[in-house]
């Protein structure tokens, strides 16, 4: 008898500690479920008034190249701006770089500003005439316990392949109020800063494209005032002073219009 009752202690203490880890586990003895996420990529608006497109241009959207603070498939967090931290049950489906680069290959196909938009493996056998490349500078959450906000950074150039001249370049730094602490919330935030982020630069690269063409065939150049969403034709315009309404930064590339 007496050599029994320690096994049956040690018994009963196991059987106690195993249901002090199921009620610490919400009672089912189920540990939190790792979440994956992927950015949307919604419908764009406001297209150039005076547009020709879609341009008779091939492009290659090149792979993003990321930061290393946020070149990984866990989302970043930070509290504040000193520290970031890796969220152990949120994560991307694919590597930001990837998943940015597939979402403006969507977005400028959307847009049909090109007679051909692929990624690297597209233009394995062929040359494009465009090639845009990008680096995607922040890609986090902000979460301060009781505030949240999305953060997304990114600038991008349009390099014209024959000679190398940058005819167009771009880059953004936007933060978006969140205010739920669902990832659900934030994943969306992003999604919307870019989709406008991208929005903005298509006007900016159509308004490029649609003067290159005038200016090969003689037509007067068009210009769009500061402070309107329209395009209009003059017959004379310096091109280091063309202008775009698009609140972004930007920049087009004096000098570098022509073919």
């Amino acid at each position: 008898m007496s050599n029994r009752l320690p096994v049956l202690t040690a018994g009963i203490v196991a059987l106690v500690a195993l249901g002090g880890c199921a009620g610490l586990l919400g009672g089912r003895g189920e540990l939190p479920q790792r979440r994956y996420y992927a950015l949307a990529v919604e419908p764009l608006r406001r297209p150039l008034a005076e547009s020709e497109r879609p341009y008779a241009l091939q492009v290659q959207v090149r792979t993003f190249e990321v930061l290393r603070a946020y070149n990984r498939n866990e989302i970043i967090y930070r509290r504040d701006r000193y520290e970031l931290k890796r969220d152990g049950l949120h994560g991307w489906a694919v590597r930001p770089g990837d998943m940015v680069t597939d979402c403006v290959v969507q977005y400028l196909r959307q847009a049909d500003l090109f007679a051909s938009v692929g990624g690297d493996r597209e233009f394995l056998e062929r040359r494009p005439d465009l090639i845009l490349t990008g680096q995607l500078r922040v890609i986090e959450r902000y979460d301060s316990g009781d505030l949240w906000a999305a953060r997304l950074a990114a600038s991008l150039e349009l390099v014209r392949q024959s000679d190398g001249q940058v005819i167009w370049r771009g880059e953004f730094d936007h933060e978006k109020s969140v205010y739920n602490a669902d990832m659900t919330y934030t994943v969306a935030a992003l999604s919307e800063i870019l989709r406008s982020q991208i929005e903005g630069f298509v006007r900016d690269i159509d308004f490029v494209l649609l003067n290159q063409k005038r200016l090969r065939e003689g037509r007067p150049l068009a210009v769009v005032a500061p402070d309107s969403s329209q395009a209009t034709a003059v017959d004379s315009l310096p091109v280091a002073d063309t202008r775009s309404p698009a609140g972004r930064d930007y920049e087009l590339i004096p000098g570098k219009l022509a073919p």
